[in-house]
Parts: C-alpha cells; sequence; structure tokens
C-alpha cells in the first residue's frame, strides 16, 4: 500500500498507514481473544519481513500466517494465558500471607513471572519465523531470550509500555487504549521486529541491510541524474 511514491517523507508515510491497516487488521482479529495468538502471529509475521527490508502484501500476507499457524498459535495462547493466571494467583496469595518468608516467596514468583515475560515476548516471533512446533517453539523462545540480554528487558518494557502509561496515566486511560488499538500495537512489534531478526537470522539480516543501503545509494546516484 504506497501513499506516495519517493523520498523520506513519503517513506515514513506510506509505513505509517501500513502500520494502521496491520494494527486495524490485528485489533480485529484479536476480537475472539483466543484468536490473539494466532494475529499477533500474522502481524509479526509481516513486521518481520519489513525489517528485511521486504514489502508484502499486507492483508494477503496476515490471513495466510493466521490461518497456517491458528491451531499452534491457539495452544500458545492457552498455555500462556493459564501459565499467567497461575503466577497472577500465587502473587496474590503470597502477597496476603502473614509469614516470615513472604519476601522470600514474592521474590521467587516475581523471578518467575520474569522468565514467563520474556518467553511471552519471543514466543510468538518464533512460532512465525521459524515454523515449528509448540513445545519446540516455547524452548526456542526461551533460550533466545536468556541469551538475548539486556535487549530481552527492552522488549519486556515494550510489550508492557501501555500498561505502565495506563498506571502512570490513569486518566489518559481511553486515550492510550485508542492509540494501542489503531497504531500502538503495531508499532511496538515492528520495533521489537527490529532487533529480533538480528537474533534470529543475523546473517539474512545482515544481506538485507547491505541490499537495502545499495538501493538507496542507486536511488540517490538516480536523483541527482
Amino acid at each position: 500500500m504506497k501513499v506516495l511514491q519517493e523520498g523520506a517523507l513519503a517513506d515514513f508515510l506510506n509505513r505509517f498507514m501500513e502500520l494502521i491497516l496491520l494494527n486495524v487488521l490485528w485489533f480485529i482479529c484479536s476480537l475472539p481473544v483466543f484468536t490473539l495468538g494466532a494475529s499477533t502471529c500474522a502481524m509479526y509475521e509481516v513486521t518481520l519481513r519489513w525489517s528485511l527490508h521486504e514489502s508484502p502484501a499486507i492483508v494477503g500476507t496476515f490471513f495466510r500466517t493466521f490461518m497456517r499457524s491458528f491451531r499452534k498459535a491457539a495452544a500458545v495462547f492457552f498455555i500462556f494465558a493459564g501459565a499467567g493466571l497461575f503466577l497472577a494467583l500465587d502473587l496474590w496469595c503470597a502477597l496476603q500471607w502473614q509469614t516470615r518468608f513472604r519476601f522470600l516467596i514474592v521474590v521467587v514468583i516475581l523471578a518467575a513471572v520474569y522468565f514467563y515475560l520474556a518467553v511471552l515476548s519471543h514466543v510468538c516471533p518464533v512460532l512465525v519465523y521459524f515454523d515449528t512446533g509448540v513445545k519446540e517453539s516455547i524452548r526456542r523462545a526461551f533460550f533466545l531470550s536468556m541469551s538475548n540480554g539486556v535487549f530481552t528487558v527492552f522488549i519486556m518494557v515494550l510489550n508492557l509500555l501501555p500498561v505502565f502509561l495506563i498506571f502512570l496515566f490513569p486518566y489518559y486511560f481511553g486515550q492510550i487504549v485508542f492509540f494501542y488499538f489503531m497504531i500502538g500495537a503495531g508499532v511496538i512489534a515492528f520495533l521489537c521486529s527490529l532487533h529480533l531478526i538480528r537474533l534470529f537470522d543475523p546473517e539474512r539480516a545482515g544481506e538485507a541491510e547491505k541490499l537495502e543501503e545499495e538501493q538507496r545509494r542507486l536511488r540517490k546516484e538516480e536523483r541527482r541524474l
């Protein structure tokens, strides 16, 4: 979907409009809730390909990936939804306990929450990029997130940014939610993909970057002529 044809402003506006379209598709396909995993995988398929400087057909790519990954993504969704509820209940119970070891128990649960969020923030991109089974996707997401250092924290913070903003600015709840469902989820996925593609496939990412640089150089030369 191209709004303008040339120049940095045209590239920015084109990507802005594409992000809105992608975000709307993600939002609509996530409405049944249990399809959230499949729609997130479909969104990451598009943003990961953008990170490789490809230009996929957004609607076609989104729905093909949605259908292809539906079963595995639904299983991942229910696994992580159940695990998240379990950890939340554990944390709530630990905070209510009146015991000398409460602080230690809370620390252990928070550590488990960290690993949970680290894997959760990687599992959909891993599933769609490597096209592996549910168990292998979770295993690979764990090891990749643990090898990702400070960038794992960065990706987790990006994904939790809407929650942080709502806590910090509760009076702007409606505006934050509207912005997130209008374009924010797509922007976050794209920013995460820019790093994740280098983690998943550094050689391919490097080749794509070199090709893009060469194409930029050729375009500049054409404009000078």
